[in-house]
Formats: structure tokens, sequence, C-alpha cells
């Protein structure tokens, strides 16, 4: 593969973070960055905080930030609309390529900018979060005519293109990019440690308004004393789980750490963009059991290596639990297949596929 090594041409990446911080957007820029590291990067993050940083700054990444002082970022990141907040034309040197996580961010690129360089889109969240709505079939009125200037856009799934395309279309919007599918990939080593127990566990943030942390609770209730949920995380409702059945086990890095003491993976939120855990816990081996609250859960979550339950069925979610534990041979039957679906979600080879997007 021909990877870009002129120096004075630069990609960019604008998301609300920069790559020196951890989480699902900052670590596919990450990846891209060392992949190509005689390619330069200039990385546009809404959200800059130094406190924040995590991860040790490449040698061919430079940072621009839109936000000058604290009270500008809180604007930048509450205010996504402010047409005044657009990054000045000479940031950005004409035919270069500029990688938007999440389309609603169009606005803050001028006309020119979007005119003269190549615009590629990768999803960042649910289809209807990637133009800034919420609960709507139509994209807002003021990224109408930015639409057209999106030459590639990355979907997680066909499931999230077919939604996103029929926002377009409810929108009557002109749109011309090229559609690619390409999952995000798992940071998970391959390696098929989980066991039959009865636990079950769920790992992400303690959080309410998104991850529907209070069903847990109450699945926690049903299932005692014969299952146990572990939950491996932290936020602001951890004070919740922590006066409930569910077992709080603080945080982790990987759930290879605990995969030997944990037989299922839960997925219970009211929303997701792509759920980047299911695919880690089929790296170890791990069934998944899901609510279908958003399209990707429908590809990721296959016959025989999880179940989709319905959203809000608590009563199929014990049901689920029960039979894929109903005995150790089930439980391998279904560990074995999640595993086999790992495959499709190497890092190695996910990150070929977002080269060959932003140099096809």
């Amino acid at each position: 593969m021909n990877h870009i090594s002129d120096k004075n041409n630069k990609i960019y990446f604008i998301s609300n973070k920069c790559s020196q911080t951890i989480g699902g957007v900052q670590t596919i820029i990450r990846l891209i960055e060392k992949a190509m590291p005689k390619q330069n990067f200039v990385e546009i993050p809404l959200v800059y905080s130094k406190k924040d940083i995590k991860l040790d700054k490449l040698s061919n990444v430079e940072i621009y930030s839109l936000a000058l002082n604290t009270s500008e970022k809180l604007l930048n990141y509450i205010n996504i609309f402010e047409f005044d907040k657009q990054i000045k034309n000479e940031i950005i040197i004409p035919n270069s390529k500029i990688i938007v996580f999440g389309a609603q961010k169009l606005l803050f690129l001028s006309k020119k900018d979007l005119e003269r360089n190549e615009i590629i889109i990768f999803q960042s969240n649910r289809p209807d979060i990637t133009f800034g709505t919420v609960d709507s079939d139509k994209i807002p009125f003021i990224l109408e005519d930015r639409i057209k200037y999106i030459d590639k856009f990355l979907f997680y799934t066909e499931e999230d293109k077919k939604e996103i395309i029929k926002i377009l279309d409810n929108s009557k919007v002109e749109y011309n990019f090229r559609p690619y599918i390409v999952p995000n990939p798992s940071k998970t080593p391959r390696n098929q440690i989980c066991q039959y127990t009865n636990n079950i566990m769920y790992m992400g943030r303690f959080d309410i308004i998104q991850k529907n942390i209070k069903e847990y609770i109450k699945l926690a209730d049903k299932l005692y004393p014969k299952y146990r949920i572990n939950a491996y995380g932290d936020g602001i409702s951890k004070f919740l789980l922590e006066f409930s059945k569910v077992n709080v086990e603080g945080v982790i890095k990987d759930i290879s750490e605990v995969a030997h003491k944990n037989s299922i993976l839960l997925l219970l939120s009211n929303y997701e963009g792509f759920g980047n855990v299911l695919v880690e816990a089929y790296s170890v081996g791990m069934p998944v059991i899901v609510y279908d609250s958003y399209p990707a859960a429908k590809s990721i979550v296959t016959p025989g290596a999880g179940k989709l339950i319905p959203y809000g069925d608590i009563e199929g979610v014990k049901k689920a639990i029960e039979e894929i534990l109903k005995d150790e041979d089930t439980f391998k039957s279904y560990s074995h297949k999640a595993f086999e679906e790992s495959t499709k979600y190497i890092k190695e080879n996910i990150v070929k596929k977002y080269i060959e997007v932003v140099l096809d």
C-alpha cells in the first residue's frame, strides 16, 4: 500500500477531542496516525484541555485548537452551530484531506475549505446524532447546503448506512459521496479465555441517560442469588449500583483482565453508536446479550455468538442468560462462536481498511 509521504500534504482530523485522550474516536485517530508515520496530520479538536491528556504526542501530529480559553471550550462544546467559530481558511492547506467525525461538524468548515479539499465523514455515533439531531428523520436546515461537499462517507454497518441514507432522502438534500462500510476495531488481542461461571458483567460508564444503568439494577434483583452481575467502570451513577445487588468491581483497562471470571457481557443501553465493548468481548470468547436500541447491534450480535433482545424486555434478558448458561456445553458453543466472530474486528485489518478509505 502506498501511503502519502509528501510532508506538504496534510490530513486533518476534526473531532470533539484530540488523540492524546483515550476513547472511541480518539483511538481511531491514533491508530491511523501510528500506521502512517511518514504522513503529517493536524488534529483540530473542538474541546482541548491539557489536564485530560493521557497519551504522548506523536511526532507526525500537530494540534490546532479552536478554543483559546475555558469559556470558549465550553461554548464550542455546547453550541456546535455557532457560525463565528469556523476554522480559519489559512489553517487548512488547499487540496488536503479532511476527516470529520460526525457530519454536524461540517459547520466548523468554511465553504471555501469544503470546496477545495476532500471531505471524508467517519460515522461516530448513532445515525441521527451524526447529523446533530436526536429523534428526528431529517437533518438540521443549517446543514442542508453542506452535505453535497462530502466526498466519502464511512459507515459502521449496512444498517447504519440505510438509516443515514433514509435521513438524507427524507431531507431532500443533494449528496454524491462514495460509501464505505468499516466496523470499529477491537483493542483487545484475540485469546479465548472466557470461562463458564455464574457471573455476568457490564463494562462502561456508570450513566443513566445513555448506558441505562438502572436496568442492571432491576436485572440483578431478578437474577439474585443464582447469577451475579459484576460492573466494571465508574461514573456519576456509581452510588446507585453500590446500593443494589450489582457487584461494583472498579475500573479495568481491558476486558481480558476479568474474562476468566465472567461468562456473558451485557449491553442494555438506551442507545449506542457502535458498542466497542461487544467486539472486545468477542475477542476473549465471551457471548453478549444486547438491547436492539441502535442499528449497529443488528450486525454485531450474530446468532450463536449472543442474543439481541427487544429494547426494555428485561424478562427476555433473563431468559437469554439462562439459555446461554444452562450447561457448560451450551456455553462453550456460544463462546466458540463469539471467538469466531472476533476475526471480523482484528485491529490491524480494520486500520488497513481505514487507510484504504482515506487514500482511495
